[in-house]
């Protein structure tokens, strides 16, 4: 049996953590360069892409130079930063007051019972949290923020805000946030992020041929007693479009593959099990990645979406010109969806009047019947 170092698991840990080397050297060098402008970055790509495996990588080297890192969900993002920073999201306070009567006309003092009284400690303290937590850190602070896009805005601003002052105060602190596309315009636009709007901008997008055969190499070179073929490496690398969850799926399907035929402490990798691996990682992506994206878009998205699969020629492009026809329409009419699925790093425009897809297997997995769960698809054919 062979341990599976690949997790292909949204948002998880992975095992094996492909490329990503140009940024992970600039945030290398933010940690030590108190005036890089990496110590602010703001990283966007498409579900998949290995935003939160990178943001995990930086928790990793920060922690490893003995930074303090806190790690923040979209969820209560200010509540979840306050507590990391005080140790508390509530502070306590025992107050004893001092009642001033008079009685008989002669004035005195009745002292009460101590009494506590609770305060939350909000966004308002935020500023005063972090110089604090700066000046008590020896190594600095990095602070990351996963799906950003999801974070109130007037939150984003307030993170923003307090991460200005204490870098204007000169203390070593790094901020890495991470969204999908459409987060990035929103974020910068608004007057009270200008923090994020001087930040590094990485997007994140498909590896090139070499980079995917490097990454894939390495991988599974770390595997003891596994043998792999520079064909079958090809073959994974053009499966895998140079997607980084894709890769992550086909390395996990080969072996588990390999270990349910009972595969000895060494073995040679087969075009047989490289072939259902291949089959059974592109079935779960289009599960776990597709049809989630698709369940999620309005239902005009969707029909463009379908339209322009049809209207792809040999260079993989769609004229918009052909796609609105085939709705029976303007481009004009189209160009809401058309931004939208822009925004949403769904397709691209490379070039005037043409739009192309993003997203692997997308093109092939729109025209099939998304609207039909299979626990409908049996009962309509037992006729229920």
């Amino acid at each position: 049996m062979f341990t599976n170092p690949f997790s292909p698991i949204f948002g998880g840990k992975p095992g094996v953590f492909f490329g990503r080397e140009e940024i992970l050297k600039l945030f290398d060098h933010a940690m030590i360069d108190l005036g890089s402008e990496d110590r602010a970055m703001f990283i966007t790509g498409t579900r998949g892409s290995g935003k939160t495996a990178l943001l995990e990588q930086f928790s990793i080297r920060a922690a490893a130079k003995k930074r303090t890192v806190i790690d923040l969900g979209p969820e209560n993002t200010i509540s979840q930063l306050v507590y990391a920073l005080s140790g508390y999201d509530e502070m306590t306070k025992t107050v004893n007051p001092q009642a001033n009567v008079s009685v008989l006309g002669i004035g005195g003092g009745i002292s009460a019972g101590a009494v506590s009284k609770t305060e939350h400690v909000g966004k308002e303290r935020l500023q005063e949290l972090l110089l604090k937590a700066c000046a008590n850190s020896k190594n600095g602070i990095l602070v990351t923020v996963d799906e950003v896009q999801k974070v109130p805005i007037e939150d984003v601003s307030s993170l923003c805000n307090a991460f200005q002052m204490a870098s204007r105060k000169g203390n070593d602190i790094i901020l890495a946030v991470a969204g999908l596309p459409y987060a990035y315009s929103e974020i910068i636009r608004h007057e009270g992020c200008t923090y994020l709007r001087r930040a590094t901008h990485s997007e994140l997008g498909l590896f090139t041929w070499d980079e995917t055969t490097d990454a894939l190499k390495k991988a599974f070179s770390k595997i003891k007693g596994l043998v792999i073929d520079d064909s079958i490496i090809a073959n994974f690398n053009s499966a895998s479009f140079g997607h980084p969850y894709l890769m992550q799926l086909l390395g996990y399907h080969l072996i588990l593959r390999i270990n349910e035929l009972n595969a000895e402490k060494k073995h040679v990798v087969t075009e047989d099990e490289a072939s259902v691996a291949i089959t059974n990682s592109v079935f779960a992506y289009e599960q776990r990645s597709l049809k989630p994206l698709l369940d999620e878009l309005p239902n005009s998205e969707k029909k463009y979406l379908r339209i322009m699969s049809d209207c792809l020629n040999e260079d993989r492009l769609a004229a918009t010109a052909d796609i609105a026809h085939g709705f029976g329409t303007t481009q004009s009419k189209l160009s809401k969806t058309r931004a939208y699925l822009i925004d949403n790093g769904i397709i691209a425009a490379p070039e005037q009047g043409k739009v192309m897809f993003c997203i692997p297997y997308l093109a092939a997995y729109v025209k099939k019947d998304l609207h039909i769960s299979d626990a409908v698809e049996i009962a309509r054919q037992r006729r229920v």
